[in-house]
């Protein structure tokens, strides 16, 4: 009988044991066949991109100025074909609507004090425990130097996956914000909306995409009625500088600093982000478009 027992648990321990396995197996079968057929679709989305890559010089034509522009950019962008099994959505963005955080310095290590004193103006309006600190932490990435500002400030000396160099994006500046929390402790810098005021293209701001809180940084003094109808509330786009201060005489002394019109024959990114639906299946990824060499870049599925 006891003997009996013992090989009915073993058996019982077999029995589940197997089931573990077959569930493993049934599992990974699964994930694999979810990976086979996002590898797929996302190479089916790759040739649509070469393909869309091929169209949108004809589609993206009538852009010859700032007007056209800005009205491509206010209007989606839908593609169908005739058996209706795919269609495409994309809608276009500016990424020079925001200060690019890689102009407070040179990659020398130059800093830009025009463009530092902006900066801080963040920090009058959401403070935080150490803000010469932060500005370390960013200054020891975007030079190209191994000396650090502060102690712990080179990221790489004990991150060595960590890229100094230009902040490519917003998990790259996450990790500085990291960075600075480890050491002060202080998650403030948290609450910052750092997505309204910091980017990380361009020399200088397309005044026509500029929004309103990076605006209102510029000119402190500005009522925020005014920021809202030079942004929000602008009905048409400002052609020329001169328009553009003459809407706001305040502009005259910061205009060339920080902005720009855009005239056609000058090179500018535009952010597509895109929707493409074949048959039952949905692909969302993101790429930029330069509007002079007519090509696709930074290809990011979502």
């Amino acid at each position: 009988m006891k003997k009996r027992g013992i090989v009915l648990m073993m058996t019982l321990v077999l029995i589940t044991l197997m089931m573990g396995i077959v569930t493993l197996v049934l599992t990974q079968s699964d994930r694999l066949s979810r990976l086979g057929n996002n590898a797929f679709f996302q190479s089916a989305s790759l040739r649509a991109i070469n393909d869309l890559e091929q169209q949108l010089p004809s589609l993206l034509s009538p852009i010859t100025g700032a007007e056209e522009l800005d009205l491509a950019m206010r209007l989606p962008l839908q593609l169908d074909n005739k058996k209706g099994d795919f269609s495409l959505k994309a809608q276009l963005s500016s990424p020079y609507n925001r200060f690019n955080i890689n102009t407070l310095m040179s990659p020398d290590g130059k800093v830009n004090d025009t463009n530092l004193a902006l900066f801080m103006r963040v920090f009058a309006l959401h403070p935080i425990a150490d803000s010469d600190m932060l500005l370390k932490l960013i200054f020891d990435t975007i030079d190209t130097d191994t000396v650090a500002r502060g102690i712990d400030t080179e990221i790489r000396e004990s991150q060595p996956d960590f890229k100094n160099g230009l902040i490519v994006n917003e998990s790259h500046f996450n990790l500085i914000l990291s960075r600075y929390i480890e050491i002060t402790k202080d998650t403030a810098v948290l609450s910052i909306p750092w997505n309204l005021y910091i980017g990380y293209e361009g020399e200088k701001m397309d005044f026509n995409a500029i929004n309103a809180e990076t605006l209102s940084l510029i000119l402190p003094n500005t009522s925020s009625e005014k920021i809202r109808s030079l942004t929000l509330f602008r009905t048409k786009a400002y052609v020329t500088k001169e328009e553009a201060i003459t809407a706001e005489p305040a502009l005259g002394a910061v205009f060339d600093n920080y902005f720009f019109i855009y005239k056609a024959g000058i090179s500018y990114n535009l952010v597509c982000d895109v929707h493409l639906f074949e048959n039952s299946h949905e692909e969302h990824m993101k790429f930029q478009y330069n509007l002079l060499d007519k090509k696709v870049q930074h290809v990011e599925f979502l």
